[in-house]
This record gives C-alpha cells, structure tokens and sequence, in this order.
C-alpha cells in the first residue's frame, strides 16, 4: 500500500494561514493541534462507551518496531506477573503478538487493563502503568504510537516534520478511525491537544518545541473562539 500523501493538506495549511513553526524543521498542523483533547477512558472502553465510540487501547493496531518489540520480550516475564493480578486474561502465558503488531483478546489491547485495575475509569496502559512502578522511562516498555495518540508524525520529502493530530481534515492520511468516533478528541473544556500532549512532544523535541507548540495552539485556538 502506497503512503499517504500530506503534499496537499500541508499546502492547504500554508495557504490558510494554519502552518506554525517551532523551528526551520519541525512544523505545526495549528489546527489539529487546537482540538480540544484529555484521555476520557470512562467514554470509550468497550461494554461502557456508545455504540459509535471508539478507544486508542482498543481499536487501533499497534506495529512496535523491532527494538520495541525485543524490549517488551525481554521483559515479558516481568511484564506477565505485573499483569496477572491486575488482568485474569494473564491467568495464564500468552504471546503479546499477532504477526507484527500487538494482540487485541477480548476486544482490547493486550496491554490494556481492565476499569478498576489502573488509573482512570477505563482502559489503562499496563506497560505505562509497569514503567511508573519501576522508575523505568516513559517508553522504556510502551511504543511510540501508544505514547503519541492522538498526534500523529508526518515525515516530508524535504527533510522538516510536522506535528499534527487525528482530525476531522487528517483521520484519513493518519489511517486512523474517523476523528469523530473517539469520545476524547473534541471533548468540551479540555485542553488543546498541544498542551494535554507536552510531555510527549517534550520528549522528542525538547521543552522548548514543547513550549513553542502549547503556545501556538493556545494563541490560535483564542484566535478563532
């Protein structure tokens, strides 16, 4: 399947008005990055969630990359007995791949606890939730495409980045679910997505490209209210 092309979105952002800058390299879709966004599990984990809500922990596949994957099997025996009490799906061993992404039983994650076994009133990150407990590194154990939703990375031919999001204008080149179907984004009184999104892009670009992007979001958010 060929990539999808961001060639015309990124005109059409440029054209508008909408392209922010945190430097020469890394660009900002302001507004993707302006929706309203907090991680609202209680609203999409499966058998609580409506009938058209979707959940990151549930519906998206994930593809680790080779490191991601040899860390997480690296760590499986630790990984399972962290699990087994918290997940009866982890009663007994079970391999955490299908083919090259990550399995989904039960209609979630493989990594995803149960509401009441983690933070939140939903679905949880049982990696995330091992790192915390210990003192490993966000990412140390949870890939990338889990840390990053609902941004999305987009790589273009001339070398410079843009950050931008799953949203009603780039769901489809994202491969994602429609922007629509995910009760968290667009969610009334939440933070932009920038701003919920901090440590992450703090994390890959450093604070000040964090910064810069909670801003920019924020000052065209304000803009337009």
């Amino acid at each position: 399947m060929a990539a999808p092309d961001w060639s015309v979105h990124l005109l059409q952002l440029a054209a508008r008005g909408e392209l922010g800058r945190v430097s020469a390299k890394v660009l900002l879709d302001l507004p993707a990055l302006a929706q309203p966004w907090t991680c609202a599990t209680g609203a999409c984990t499966p058998g609580r969630r409506a009938a058209d809500a979707r959940s990151c922990c549930a519906d998206l596949e994930v593809a680790p990359t080779a490191e991601e994957r040899a860390a997480i099997e690296a760590a499986l025996p630790e990984i399972a007995s962290f699990l087994r009490d918290r997940d009866p799906r982890w009663a007994t061993p079970r391999a955490p791949f299908r083919d090259d992404a990550l399995d989904r039983p039960g209609r979630r994650c493989v990594f995803a606890l149960p509401p009441g076994a983690g933070d939140g009133e939903g679905l949880s990150c049982g990696l995330h939730a091992l790192e915390d407990a210990t003192g490993r590194p966000r990412g140390a154990l949870k890939p990338l495409p889990c840390r990053l939703f609902p941004l999305v990375l987009v790589d273009i031919e001339d070398g410079r980045t843009l950050i931008t999001a799953v949203a009603p204008k780039t769901w489809r080149l994202a491969a994602s679910r429609p922007a629509r179907a995910f009760p968290c984004i667009g969610l009334a009184g939440a933070p932009t997505v920038a701003e919920a999104c901090v440590e992450t892009i703090s994390t890959l670009y450093g604070p000040k490209a964090a910064k810069k992007s909670a801003e920019a979001a924020a000052a065209w958010r304000a803009a337009r209210a």
